[in-house]
């Protein structure tokens, strides 16, 4: 659903078989885009001085990580930011 585009995107979208890379032989360790689900989850890890560990059992994406950090640093969320703040991140 995300990488389609109706103005820019073509007419034919290319999907591998579970498990298989779309280039194979060559020098790709990875790949991200396809409609698997083991493909459409990204790991978001925060480490820092102050932050204690934890677990977040919620959807979140990675547009949260900007405004995650913006609030932790004490800047503006970045103009162009479409995520929303982690609280579980900020909680003391």
């Amino acid at each position: 659903r995300r990488n389609n585009h109706r103005q820019r995107s073509g007419n034919i979208y290319v999907v591998q078989e579970r498990y298989w890379y779309l280039f194979e032989g060559g020098s790709v360790a990875v790949m991200h885009g396809s409609p698997w689900k083991y493909d459409t989850h990204v790991p978001i890890i925060f480490a820092g001085a102050g932050l204690k560990p934890n677990r977040v059992h919620r959807p979140v994406h990675p547009a949260d990580v900007a405004p995650t950090l913006a609030v932790l640093s004490g800047t503006k969320f970045p103009s162009a930011a479409d995520g929303q703040a982690m609280v579980e991140v900020l909680q003391p």
